[in-house]
């Protein structure tokens, strides 16, 4: 019996070493950007997904904070928007990514929802579930654990030599225009794969919207820069966030092709490189 005990002692050790482990690595990478928050300084701010993360901090320079997180939706993005009201920012304007694919029905399950949690106020169950039994005991988050394994596996191939070269260090600009074309018109099939739009992002954009009204912000909609081969690929396709925004009388920043004769912008059919970014600041908020 003694021994019984001994082997579970042994392994709640051995758990919550490697979930110390877990915590250090989700900090540094699966939380990144979540634990920051904006200077009250900032009046104006961008809300984005993948597609504002070039931007980086070069916005700052002229006085807006990038608000933008990888797989933010408009339900992470609200959750934003709160904050900034509840906690007495200076709001004046907003620029909110308006991309065609962003009212896509596959955004509902793409989110931030356990990490974007840390901006809300109201405090409940899933708080406390998101918040700090997710945070503090990442092994059993399966997004975390899913990027620890691509991270662990990465570097075994790197000790023993094996790392794919072709796979993460392709630049888009260097790529022949038929490989262009095969990853443009991916992409548009992954962020296109239904005729209907979601409902329930729309409902959270409407709520945006009716926030930035009743609190006397000014939002303004912005379609991101994106490559010529995805552009042909694109056509007329679109899901009516920008449409929804003009609805209500907003405004809507269109840049989508502004970029369109320059591939050396682009990290690949729908993102701008860090290059790309510091130059889309400009042609943005230079006035």
């Amino acid at each position: 019996m003694k021994k019984f005990f001994l082997n579970i002692f042994y392994f709640v050790i051995i758990v919550l070493l490697f979930n110390i482990v877990v915590f250090v690595f989700s900090n540094d990478n699966y939380y990144k950007g979540y634990n920051e928050f904006p200077s009250k300084d900032f009046h104006s701010f961008i809300l984005a997904d993948s597609h504002g993360m070039p931007l980086d901090k070069f916005s700052e320079k002229f006085n807006v904070y990038n608000f933008s997180s990888n797989s933010d939706s408009y339900a992470d993005m609200k959750r934003k928007v709160s904050y900034l009201i509840e906690n007495e920012y200076a709001v004046k304007t907003i620029y909110i990514t308006a991309d065609d694919h962003t009212l896509s029905p596959y955004r509902d399950g793409i989110n931030n929802m356990d990490k974007s949690i840390i901006y809300t106020s109201k405090i409940d169950f899933n708080y406390i579930k998101e918040k700090y039994l997710k945070y503090y005991f990442p092994i059993f988050q399966l997004k975390v654990n899913g990027l620890f394994r691509i991270y662990l596996e990465d570097k075994v191939k790197i000790i023993f030599n094996q790392q794919d070269k072709t796979t993460n260090n392709t630049i888009w600009s260097e790529l022949p225009e038929k490989e262009k074309g095969k990853r443009a018109e991916d992409r548009v099939l992954g962020q296109f794969p239904a005729k209907n739009k979601s409902k329930e992002l729309e409902k959270t954009l409407r709520e945006i919207i009716n926030l930035c009204q009743k609190n006397h912000i000014e939002l303004i909609g912005l379609k991101f820069p994106v490559s010529r081969s995805y552009l042909e690929r694109l056509d007329s396709k679109n899901y009516g966030a920008d449409k929804l925004l003009i609805s209500k009388g907003l405004k809507i920043i269109d840049h989508k092709s502004v970029f369109e004769d320059n591939d050396g912008y682009f990290r690949d059919q729908d993102h701008l490189n860090s290059e790309g970014g510091k130059e889309f600041v400009k042609v943005l908020l230079t006035k």
